[in-house]
């Protein structure tokens, strides 16, 4: 009785060949161990709301401290430069492989570089999350590309296809630029060097070349033991940091779009640091405004905006804080997408806001796990049933997998389990990832959830051997499109595999 009732939840968005999958679905979902292994191992299509700084697991970032000689402050309980004064231990003595002394055991750094255990000591989640990033801040210079690699090689171990990571490459740069020169009071293309900041572009351009070419030499793409990370797609979003001075906000985000226009790899731009910092309060609707004024001199480059918003919850701030700033996202700055998006029910306009997401296509990036350590906000307080109910898509991602000690496939089981998800839904969640992202050209879609595609690939099989000329005309045209066919052949293999 239970398989046939999980079978009748399959519903639409079913194909012939997909019911295999779902009949294999249906024996797992009621078992944990046997649920992982079939999420493991489903295509899935991307992470579109991942940091690559908290895309690490702290071991990583302990290993590259030891081989490049920094220390743990314990009384800072960070990672700092050498040479290691008296006060700071030297991880090359102790860490990997060395012995663990009475100065240093190695559990409690793990503990302190990530949110693993932390209700076990007497911080919230909140401060032990946004508290990590500094302290393991050191660790990651010089090892941006042995990072992007580990990124890429975790998603592509989980069947991802695609990644959008977050990154600050040049934005220090740039706010130490506003603060010293910008003027506000300008006229909107005066108010900051932009040569200035294009030499920025130049440096951050020729950094990711760098990034990846280490990449590709860590995971072995050249050779026959290439890493499964090597067929992972991945762009980048221009992430501006919104707790500085707003010269220095203005600065990062013309920064944003210019490397957005300069390099087809950076394929938007986020605002990221805590949503309930005093200064993102009280700045936020001068941020949303930055957003939408600068793009008017970078019409093309506006497709490509995600902002965190709605990353507030009762408690943690003020009520007047709360039910306005995923409005001010979408309706003053223009987002296409939103990050988090949990404060919703204290919108006054609710239901509206609800059936303008839902109409005009605005995509919420799901983040459960971190809802739930840093805010607290989980099942039956999440809006994720709510955004459902709607028809908003959605998509799930991990914000910090490293910090949060989880990966994709964790927050597809914890989807499951909580929401009681049936095979359609998650490919669907699944094709979201790919529908919405900002890679350019058309999306294959008309419904992810029905699995409907555009003409001229409507009625398509990515099972089949070929499709129609039409078709692979328009996913030659369309890198979107094409990526997503791509995640089609995926599952269609891997429904296969179930008969």
């Amino acid at each position: 009785m239970l398989l046939l009732a999980s079978l009748a939840l399959l519903s639409a968005g079913s194909s012939s060949h997909a019911k295999s999958a779902a009949t294999g679905f249906a024996i797992a979902k009621n078992d944990p161990v046997k649920l992982r292994n079939f999420l493991l191992r489903m295509p899935k299509g991307g992470d579109l709301h991942n940091h690559l700084t908290g895309t690490i697991y702290a071991e990583s970032y302990l290993g590259w401290a030891a081989e490049d000689g920094k220390c743990w402050d314990s009384s800072a309980r960070s990672i700092v430069p050498g040479p290691c004064s008296d006060d700071a231990i030297s991880f090359a003595d102790v860490y990997p492989g060395g012995r663990l002394t009475p100065r240093l055991t190695i559990d409690p750094i793990i503990d302190s570089l990530s949110t693993r255990n932390f209700r076990l000591r007497g911080e919230s989640g909140h401060n032990q999350f946004f508290a990590t990033f500094a302290r393991f801040a050191e660790a990651t210079i010089g090892r941006r590309g042995e990072m992007l690699a580990e990124a890429t090689h975790r998603a592509g171990r989980q069947n991802i296809v695609y990644l959008e990571l977050m990154q600050s490459t040049g934005m220090l740069e740039a706010a130490l630029l506003g603060k010293a020169t910008a003027n506000l009071d300008e006229e909107l293309g005066m108010r900051i060097d932009h040569g200035q900041l294009d030499k920025i572009v130049a440096n951050v351009v020729g950094e990711l070349d760098e990034w990846e070419a280490k990449s590709r030499e860590v995971n072995n793409c050249e050779s026959e033991q290439a890493s499964p990370g090597c067929d992972v797609k991945v762009r980048y979003l221009a992430q501006v940091l919104r707790i500085w001075a707003p010269e220095e906000v203005y600065a990062q985000t013309v920064l944003a779009y210019k490397l957005i226009k300069a390099d087809p790899r950076i394929v938007g731009l986020n605002f990221v640091a805590p949503e309930d910092h005093p200064i993102a309060l009280r700045d936020y609707s001068m941020h949303m405004e930055f957003i939408r004024e600068i793009g008017t001199m970078f019409p093309e480059q506006t497709r490509g905006i995600t902002l965190h918003s709605g990353e507030l919850a009762l408690g943690l701030v003020p009520p007047e804080h709360l039910g306005w700033h995923i409005t001010e996202a979408i309706e003053v700055a223009g987002a296409r997408r939103v990050g988090h998006a949990v404060d919703i029910a204290h919108s006054p306009d609710l239901y509206r806001l609800l059936k303008k997401m839902a109409e005009d296509e605005i995509m919420v990036e799901i983040n459960l796990t971190s809802n739930d350590v840093i805010l607290g906000i989980k099942y039956p307080y999440h809006p994720f049933e709510l955004y459902m109910e709607y028809g908003v898509p959605m998509a799930l991602s991990t914000d910090d997998e490293g910090v949060s000690r989880i990966d994709l496939t964790h927050e597809y089981q914890l989807a499951t389990q909580t929401f009681d998800l049936n095979y359609a839904r998650l490919r669907a969640l699944s094709r979201n990832a790919l529908q919405y992202n900002f890679l350019p050209g058309a999306a294959l879609f008309e419904d992810t959830f029905a699995g409907e595609m555009v003409d001229p690939c409507a009625g398509e099989s990515a099972a089949d051997d070929g499709v129609s000329v039409d078709c692979q005309v328009f996913l030659d045209k369309n890198e979107k499109a094409a990526l997503q066919w791509d995640l089609e052949k995926r599952y269609a293999a891997f429904d296969e595999s179930f008969k």
